[in-house]
C-alpha cells in the first residue's frame, strides 16, 4: 500500500477510535487509555502490544470467541480480559 492511503488510512482509524471512545473517556477520565491504530491483523497488533501493557481488553461478539481472539489468548504477554459485546 502506497505510504499516502497508509496514512489516511491510519488518520481515519484514529479518528473513528477517538470517537468510540469520547462518551467513556468522559465518563472514566480517571482511566489512561493508549489509543493506538495498527494497520495489522488483530490478533497481531494485540500480541504486539500487550509486551508494553497492564491489561488488554477484548470484546467477544455473541457467536463465540473468533480465531483472532484464540491466537491472542495463545500469544499475549500480559493478562486479558474479554468481555461480552
Amino acid at each position: 500500500m502506497p505510504e499516502k492511503d497508509r496514512a489516511a488510512r491510519e488518520d481515519d482509524g484514529v479518528r473513528l477510535l477517538a470517537d468510540a471512545r469520547r462518551p467513556w473517556r468522559e465518563k472514566h477520565s480517571d482511566v489512561h487509555v493508549l489509543e493506538d491504530v495498527r494497520l495489522l491483523p488483530p490478533a497481531q497488533a494485540l500480541s504486539r502490544r500487550s509486551a508494553s501493557s497492564g491489561l488488554v481488553l477484548v470484546g467477544r461478539s455473541q457467536r463465540g470467541p473468533g480465531p483472532a481472539l484464540g491466537a491472542l489468548l495463545t500469544e499475549a504477554l500480559c493478562p486479558v480480559a474479554v468481555v461480552p459485546t
